[in-house]
């Protein structure tokens, strides 16, 4: 049995942006472990470690060697090995580049029964472990997940490229280092500390680099790095009287910004509270990375937390620091808060012409008058007063020509909410205005405005549209445009049972559609470009699968379906089958229906008129009867189509065991097919039942 040995590897590295890192360390955690499984070198747990400068894997016990295995070599079969008895050229030539003799091999079944073949079983040694991994780092690094890629030059030409350049590679099984290179750098021993701890570099503990890199500034292990930021939060907001305003995001980002985390109380000036709520948590979180607080009754509170990559000597120096920053950004946002409304939101509109809203595909001010088209022509469907939903949706993109949504972008939408009321508009109205972005993120809470809704469904079927026209659709590595946000917000918003929309997701591609096309000022919308865009948001609905609490096996069949219904009717359909595809009546159906489906594929153009005086089988006509009555009996609900699906299983089994579809006579055949074609129809008025199959 093979010695075990600490294995480490640390890859050290300029700072990674957030939110990278951990994806490249469980890539890089997963890729060593298949190095490992295919080698069958068996390991203990493969610890991870993530920071800003550092992706590190730590096992306590492993194999030095590859096991001893044993290898099958097949040779040719015996008529070309032996000819009277004796080996042939053949034979012999492929037990020499095997590395053996033809004594060597024996002749055997490989177990089809069509001939004995050459087979000789030999042991091939195991390597070293340190070989092994020295073989692979290299392409693992390469295939490390990334954003971007960049290379650096430093004084000497490299090859290889990075998210970040490479300071140092610590690769190490005991005491022997693993020899490999990459991106110029050659694995060594020496690993660094914080970049202010007074003992920067030096031999890291194979055994414990996690208590070395600790004693030296660094919290490797990024749970714990995290707990104690949120730890660090919680205890200074009951030292400040405060209550902290959670922002899980913020601390995934800080948690990835530092090595040796250390919570800052701050203070800015109070009369900055005269600003709106959001306008100073959206500059401490996007520009400082800072952490709000309130009073514990909701009220915005002028204390904050930042959190600094480094326990200071002088923490006040530090406040005072990050409070100048933030006060002079507050005092900016005061300056156009109090100048911004002397301009109404109304009067703002016109200078929307001059803002671009994409290349080749005109300005927002056509966006704008797209969108009150759409929600005006559909104000009943959409379930809105048409009066307020234009009026939302004519001023919904006004605030981006103000001062402090152009100081802080992150504020459309809501500035536009303030301002309105500020205006005089009315409730509905604001409320749609402020809503209307959401949801961005595939977690954010939807609308609860109907108006806000109608508003943005208009505009993410518009920008869907709009960009495929242009042919800039997502890849599997990019999607420059947030295309795939839109689509998911788009499903959530149609597919929303508590407050439905009703209108099928094609009327809606339609309606935004004809928006474009009846403009004539930059483009029109082909059905072609309509039909990709339906594609690519059944995709996203198929991927959402889960939160639905559906199969995407479900959601592919419900979405099949020959008519289009509105998206949370698909969706209601997909909870139905998710629990009818685990019966046992539900696979029989969905077995028969694919096999039906891919006669019928066969089979090409099938007419459904079927004439009852060509069926002469028992089990045609008991299929025909069972149909009939099926069409007449189908109802409107979901749960009550289903039921009456379901029970054709039994004519329908005994159809196939009975009856020969391609039956020689041309004119039963074609019979017989528009049976089948008929009932094909009848499924999917429900969905494609094929697809559970």
């Amino acid at each position: 049995m093979s010695d075990l040995k600490p294995l480490l590897i640390e890859i050290g590295v300029e700072e990674i942006p957030a939110g990278v890192a951990p994806r490249m360390g469980k890539a890089l955690q997963a890729a060593l472990a298949k190095v490992f499984k295919d080698a069958n070198i068996e390991t203990s747990e493969l610890t991870l470690g993530v920071t800003p400068r550092r992706l590190l894997i730590h096992v306590a016990g492993c194999p030095t060697m590859q096991a001893d295995r044993k290898q099958v070599i097949w040779g040719p079969p015996e008529n070309i090995a032996l000819q009277d008895g004796k080996p042939t050229k053949a034979a012999e030539g492929f037990a020499r580049k095997s590395g053996l003799s033809v004594s060597d091999f024996e002749f055997t079944d490989k177990g089809d029964g069509k001939a004995k073949y050459m087979k000789a079983v030999m042991t091939v040694k195991g390597r070293t472990t340190a070989e092994i991994i020295a073989e692979a780092m290299p392409a693992i690094l390469r295939g490390l997940p990334s954003p971007k890629q960049m290379q650096w030059q430093d004084g000497e030409s490299r090859g290889d490229s990075f998210i970040r350049p490479i300071r140092w590679i610590v690769a190490r099984l005991g005491d022997d280092v693993i020899p490999f290179s990459f991106a110029g750098i050659e694995a060594g021993k020496q690993s660094y500390a914080h970049r202010m701890c007074k003992d920067a570099k030096g031999e890291i503990s194979v055994t414990e680099p996690f208590a070395w890199l600790k004693e030296r500034m660094v919290i490797a292990d990024r749970d714990a790095r995290k707990a104690s930021i949120v730890q660090g939060l919680n205890d200074a907001a009951k030292a400040a009287g405060v209550v902290l305003v959670e922002d899980d995001d913020l601390v995934e980002e800080v948690t990835d910004l530092t090595e040796w985390p250390h919570v800052i109380t701050g203070q800015y000036e109070e009369k900055f509270l005269a600003l709106p709520i959001e306008v100073s948590r959206i500059e401490l979180k996007h520009h400082q990375r800072c952490f709000s607080t309130h009073d514990g009754k909701g009220n915005t509170s002028h204390v904050f937390f930042a959190v600094a990559n480094i326990k200071s000597k002088d923490p006040a120096m530090v406040a005072h620091g990050n409070e100048r920053v933030v006060n002079a950004r507050l005092a900016d946002a005061m300056f156009f808060f109090e100048r911004d409304p002397k301009e109404s939101l109304d009067a703002r509109v016109e200078k929307l012409s001059e803002i671009v809203f994409q290349d080749g595909l005109g300005m927002v001010g056509d966006q704008v008058r797209r969108l009150r088209g759409f929600v005006l022509d559909n104000a009943d469907k959409l379930g809105v007063d048409a009066n307020d939903a234009q009026r939302a949706a004519y001023l919904c993109k006004s605030d981006l020509t103000t001062g402090l949504v152009n100081e802080f972008p992150e504020l459309q939408g809501y500035m536009g909410g303030i301002y309105a009321k500020m205006d005089g508009e009315s409730d509905a109205v604001a409320d749609a205005i402020a809503q209307h972005y959401a949801p961005a993120g595939a977690d954010d809470d939807l609308p609860t405005s109907p108006i806000a809704k109608a508003v943005a469904v208009a505009e993410r079927a518009d920008k869907l549209l709009g960009y495929f026209h242009l042919g800039k659709i997502p890849t599997a590595s990019a999607d420059p445009f947030a295309l795939r946000r839109a689509a998911i917000g788009l499903v959530r918003l149609l597919a929303d049972e508590i407050n439905p929309i009703d209108m099928p997701l094609q009327d809606v591609l339609a309606e935004a559609a004809k928006q474009w096309n009846q403009q004539r000022v930059t483009i029109a919308i082909s059905n072609e470009t309509q039909a990709k865009v339906i594609a690519f948001i059944h995709e996203r609905l198929i991927g959402l699968a889960e939160r639905f609490a559906v199969s995407k096996a479900a959601a592919d069949a419900a979405l099949g379906a020959n008519q289009a219904l509105p998206l949370f009717k698909h969706v209601q359909v997909a909870k139905l089958l998710t629990g009818f595809a685990d019966s046992e009546a539900g696979q029989a159906v969905a077995a028969a229906n694919k096999r039906i489906a891919n006669i019928l594929k066969k089979a090409g153009v099938v007419s459904t008129d079927i004439d009852e005086t060509l069926l002469q089988e028992d089990a045609e006509k008991a299929l025909f009867a069972a149909l009939m009555d099926a069409e007449t009996n189908f109802a409107e609900t979901p749960e009550a189509q289903l039921k009456v699906l379901a029970g054709l299983r039994e004519p329908v089994d005994a159809f196939f065991d009975g009856v020969m579809v391609m039956a020689d006579d041309a004119a039963i055949k074609a019979n017989r097919l528009a049976l089948l074609a008929r009932l094909r129809s009848l499924f999917l008025r429900l969905a494609d039942v094929s697809r559970l199959a």
